[in-house]
């Protein structure tokens, strides 16, 4: 198991933490595995005690009238969903149908992101671009600066930002942009 920074001591994030005070002392006691990422604390409405943890692929949140009964609940919930022959699907009962990808087991109500491909509403894109979109087309196409900052910052990004570039020219191309906003184009009314 892997304990986030912000409880480690000597870290920037724990500094931080320790500033804000945020930072509560607890020793996890259960078998998280070693790439699980663990974090607690303390809600902020209500002041819940929760303990988080991140396995491979997923989020796991337990809540309870102490850190270490949140830990027991999440850590519960993660061996439910070890143990489970998963049944994934896109649809829950309390938050609807998901389309960006993630899925629910039906047997255990585990959840992992990435198990479809997303749902892409047909005809999205023959719209105007909106404001932000022109920005960000403008952006794009004359912020070279930025652009190579991008580029080095996140550099398995640089061709889905290069499709989605070409994707809103060509949308500014056939659809053209709504007009902006009269009142909030006139110097004087302020």
């Amino acid at each position: 198991m892997r304990i986030a920074a912000h409880h480690i001591e000597g870290t920037a994030e724990h500094r931080l933490s320790a500033l804000l005070g945020t930072e509560t002392e607890y020793e996890p006691a259960c078998a998280w595995p070693d790439d699980c990422i663990v974090q607690w604390g303390h809600g902020i409405i209500p002041a819940t005690p929760f303990f988080e943890a991140f396995p491979r692929g997923t989020f796991i949140r337990g809540e309870g009238p102490t850190i270490a009964d949140a830990e027991i609940e999440a850590f519960a919930q993660y061996q439910s969903e070890f143990m489970c022959d998963h049944v994934w699907g896109r649809q829950h009962v309390r938050f609807g149908t998901y389309t960006n990808g993630s899925a629910w087991c039906r047997k255990c109500g585990g959840f992992r992101s990435k198990m479809f491909p997303p749902i892409v509403a047909l005809g999205w894109w023959r719209k105007p671009l909106d404001r932000m979109e022109v920005d960000m087309l403008t952006s794009v196409e004359t912020d070279t600066e930025l652009n190579e900052i991008m580029d080095l910052k996140y550099p398995d990004d640089i061709a889905g930002r290069r499709k989605r570039a070409r994707v809103l020219r060509m949308r500014f191309n056939l659809f053209g942009a709504e007009p902006a906003d009269p009142v909030s184009k006139d110097p004087t009314n302020v």
